[in-house]
């Protein structure tokens, strides 16, 4: 593989390995396509099966963060209520206070931005793959092909009688 390039896809392999990053766009619904795609892909074309797994794992991760998030916003709630009821007078703010009482508008603007940044990092994904170069996300990528590696090696020794000998 050079400059990141894959000889071996074709047209419709880039299309759907694409397709499976793109589908980040579909708000809470977007992992179903990649899931579609891997299983109707992963006997046909290495490449588009690896993508598709790949978008798989990354939009669980941002549903995961959704959760996450969420529940911190709930907690910065309570914690706006706690500290607002503590403050008796306005004219002696606490610091603390007022980190209190805007704790809720932090934790959803950085909710949000978090949001932003993580579909434009898969929409770029679906534009590398679509190109007809190999994409991998930061973490997820070699952990998957290395996973995927020792899957694969396993499955091959149990089918050679186990002890990997011819």
């Amino acid at each position: 593989m050079e400059n990141g390039t894959l000889p071996s896809t074709d047209k419709n392999d880039q299309i759907m390995a694409a397709l499976a990053h793109l589908s980040i766009m579909l708000p809470m619904m977007g992992v179903i396509a990649p899931i579609v795609i891997w299983v109707t892909q992963k006997d046909k074309s290495h490449y588009v099966a690896f993508q598709a797994l790949q978008a798989v794992i990354y939009q669980l991760l941002l549903f995961l963060g959704y959760l996450i998030g969420m529940g911190l916003y709930m907690c910065s709630i309570f914690t706006m209520a706690f500290t607002g009821s503590l403050v008796p007078d306005s004219s002696d703010l606490d610091p603390f206070a007022l980190l209190g009482v805007f704790s809720p508008f932090i934790v959803m603007g950085l909710l949000m931005l978090f949001g932003v940044v993580y579909i434009l990092y898969g929409i770029y994904a679906s534009i590398r793959v679509f190109q007809g170069k190999d994409f991998r996300y930061a973490i997820i990528g070699k952990k998957l092909e290395k996973y995927l590696a020792n899957h694969t090696a396993t499955v091959n020794r149990t089918n050679d009688g186990g002890d990997g000998a011819p």
